[in-house]
C-alpha cells in the first residue's frame, strides 16, 4: 500500500511539474504579444497566479516540510531581489538586452507571493517550536510574561498605520502606475503584520478575553517540562486543544488569496470580468488576511502535529498525565 501511495505522489509531482513549465511558457508567450494593460495580460496572470498558489498548496501536502521550507527560502531569497531590482532598472531606464526581463520579473513576483502564505503558515510553527522555551524568554523578559495576544494587536496597529499610509500614496495617479513597486512594498509588511496579528490574537484568544497581557509569573508552582513547550501546567490543556473542525489548510489557502490580492489587484481579480474596483478587491484582501491568520491561530497545534510528530506525541503524553 505504501508503495502505491508513493506512485502516486511521484505521478503527481511530476504532473504538476510539468504543468508549472506550460503555465510559464504560456505567461512568457501572452506577455510579448499583449498590451500591459489589456484584459487578455490581466487573465493571463489571474490564470497564473491561480495555478500556481494551487500548485504550492498541494506540494504542500506531497513532500517533506524541511524540502518545501528549502524551495520557500529559496525562492523568495532570490526572487525578491530580482523583481525588485529588475523594476528600478527599468525605471531608469536602463537597457537590459538579450532575456525577455519583464516577464522574468513578473514569474518571480507571481512565484514568491503563491508561496509567501504556505510558507510563513509553516515557518510560524517552527518559530513556535524554537521560541516556546519559558526559560530562555526570562532572560530577555525576567519575571514578566507578555501574553502572545498583547504583541498581536500591537501587530493589527501597525497594519492599520500601513494601510493609512497606503490610502494616501494612493491618491496620486503616478502610483498607481510608474511608482506602483513602493504600493507592493507597503503592503508586504501590511500582510506581514496583519497576518501575524491575527495568529497571535487567535492562538491565545482565551487569555485576551481574560484581558492578560502582561503579568508576573511564579515560577515555583508544580509544572511538567518537555523538550519545547516549558513550562506545562494542568491549565495548558485548554492552549493544546484544537478546535472539531480542521481550519488550517482553509487558512492555508485563505492567505494565500490574501496576499496575492493585495499585491496583484485588478491583475488577480480583472475589473472587466468581476466588476470590483481595484480598491474593493485590496480590502477583500486585508479582511481575507486577517480570517486567514485568524484560523490558522486557532488550529496551529494540528499543523504543529503534522510537522513534529515525536514532539507532539511527547507533548500529548504530559498533558494525559496532567488527565489521569
Amino acid at each position: 500500500m505504501n508503495k502505491f501511495y508513493r506512485l502516486i505522489k511521484i505521478g503527481l509531482l511530476t504532473s504538476l511539474i510539468i504543468l508549472s513549465f506550460i503555465f510559464l511558457y504560456n505567461f512568457f508567450y501572452f506577455d510579448q504579444y499583449y498590451e500591459w494593460d489589456s484584459l487578455e495580460i490581466k487573465v493571463n496572470w489571474m490564470i497564473t497566479i491561480l495555478f500556481f498558489i494551487s500548485y504550492f498548496y498541494i506540494l504542500l501536502f506531497l513532500i517533506n516540510f524541511n524540502v518545501y521550507n528549502l524551495i520557500f527560502v529559496f525562492l523568495i531569497t532570490l526572487g525578491t531581489p530580482l523583481w525588485i531590482i529588475v523594476y528600478l532598472l527599468q525605471f531608469l531606464k536602463i537597457e537590459l538586452s538579450v532575456l525577455n526581463w519583464s516577464a522574468i520579473r513578473n514569474i518571480s513576483v507571481i512565484l514568491c507571493f503563491s508561496i509567501l502564505g504556505p510558507g510563513l503558515s509553516l515557518n510560524f510553527i517552527k518559530f513556535i517550536k524554537n521560541n516556546s522555551n519559558l526559560y530562555n524568554k526570562r532572560k530577555l523578559f525576567r519575571n514578566y510574561h507578555i501574553h502572545e495576544s498583547f504583541v498581536g494587536i500591537l501587530f493589527i496597529i501597525i497594519a492599520f498605520c500601513l494601510w493609512i499610509i497606503r490610502s494616501m500614496l494612493i491618491q496620486h495617479e503616478i502610483m498607481k502606475k510608474e511608482l506602483r513597486i513602493f504600493l507592493a512594498l507597503n503592503m508586504i509588511p501590511l500582510f506581514l503584520f496583519l497576518f501575524s496579528g491575527s495568529f497571535l490574537i487567535f492562538r491565545d484568544r482565551k487569555d485576551l478575553l481574560k484581558l492578560r497581557f502582561i503579568e508576573k509569573k511564579k515560577y515555583e508552582l508544580k509544572v511538567n517540562k518537555s523538550s519545547v513547550f516549558n513550562p506545562i501546567t494542568p491549565d495548558s490543556k485548554l492552549f493544546f486543544k484544537s478546535p472539531r473542525i480542521v481550519l488550517y489548510p482553509f487558512g492555508i489557502l485563505l492567505s494565500s488569496f490574501s496576499v496575492n490580492i493585495f499585491i496583484h489587484g485588478a491583475f488577480f481579480f480583472p475589473e472587466e470580468i468581476f466588476s470590483l474596483t481595484h480598491e474593493t478587491i485590496v480590502l477583500m484582501g486585508f479582511i481575507l488576511c486577517f480570517i486567514a491568520g485568524g484560523m490558522i491561530g486557532i488550529d496551529w497545534y494540528r499543523i504543529f502535529a503534522r510537522l513534529y510528530p515525536d514532539l507532539y506525541q511527547k507533548t500529548e503524553q504530559i498533558l494525559r498525565n496532567f488527565t489521569n
